[in-house]
């Protein structure tokens, strides 16, 4: 199925809005960004998929969960660490909102590695890619 040609004017806006957002400081752009994608979610045809809205959040906001040991082999630690520092994060952490931050559901490792590889940490400026399950979605 070819793709339909988009509104030259949404083609400009959005130009317009990464020229704005580009100048701006890390943490800045980090919340400008975030703010973004969340307005382009809400009239998304797949809203309802969590894997729409992808969001960077700070490591200090990412909390483990206390039902799940966390174990895994130090090899398989390793591939993961070189996975991530050769690909770059493909697929982001599964949180779920809570008072205190986001609890992770899938993807602790990924999250440690963010955390503890300084040249990880360094490249992704110290936030980590999220989904969030929504609330009445939640098992």
């Amino acid at each position: 199925m070819e793709a339909l040609p988009v509104d030259p004017a949404i083609i400009d806006a959005a130009k317009a809005l990464a020229a704005a957002i580009a100048v701006l400081p890390i943490a800045e752009r980090v919340d400008a960004l975030n703010a973004a994608r969340a307005i382009l979610h809400e009239v998304s045809p797949f809203a309802g998929e969590p894997v729409d809205l992808v969001l960077w959040k700070t490591s200090d906001r990412i909390k483990a969960n206390d039902y799940n040991p966390n174990a895994v082999a130090p090899p398989e630690m390793l591939l993961l660490r070189r996975s991530i520092e050769a690909d770059g994060y493909t697929q982001p952490i599964v949180t779920s909102p809570t008072d205190s931050g986001d609890e992770i559901v899938d993807g602790f490792h990924r999250n440690r590695c963010g955390r503890e590889v300084d040249a990880i940490r360094e490249r992704v400026h110290g936030y980590l890619p999220i989904v969030v399950i929504p609330p009445d979605r939640q098992g």
